[in-house]
């Protein structure tokens, strides 16, 4: 049944995993037409590279949203309490910082890609869609980091 509850938990999953199926065929195309007919599609590396991208970030924001995100527990669990409480706090707004900025300058990287209009090597297509990544997918990463954030809390409380 359609469940739209599990699908706004699982998005970043079916976002990936739609993407990695669409890598792999373009992949498979390209070693096809390269050995099968001598002629490769040159423009399939730079869509699998802009996908990965996408598939870095929607990665980062699954993680963040399941709380497997990387951390140092070994040094976290040595300190006092009162420490690990304030580290509790600190750390999801550092991170919030840290990828609201790097969307910020990918927001910025796009205003300088369309002033300039620049275009990609293969396929000729503007560059800020392929740089959208960034902002779109640290919008994500943020969401998920305040989403886990609440979720601690309301767990502790």
């Amino acid at each position: 049944m359609f469940n739209l509850h599990w699908i706004s938990e699982h998005v970043e999953e079916l976002l990936g995993a739609s993407l990695l199926a669409v890598m792999a065929c373009l992949a498979f195309a390209n070693v096809i037409t390269r050995y099968v007919f001598q002629y490769p599609l040159a423009f399939t590396e730079e869509l699998e590279i802009n996908a990965l991208v996408w598939l870095t970030l929607f990665g980062t924001a699954s993680a963040f949203r399941r709380r497997k995100h990387l951390s140092m527990l070994f040094f976290q669990d040595k300190l006092p309490e009162c420490v690990r409480g304030a580290l509790k706090v600190m750390i999801p707004l550092l991170a919030i910082g840290l990828f609201a900025s790097l969307g910020y300058l990918g927001y910025l990287q796009i205003v300088d890609e369309r002033f300039l209009e620049i275009t990609s090597e293969s396929l000729g297509a503007p560059q800020w869609l392929y740089t959208l990544c960034i902002p779109v997918g640290c919008g994500m990463i943020v969401f998920r980091i305040i989403q886990a954030s609440v979720r601690e809390m309301k767990e502790t409380k």
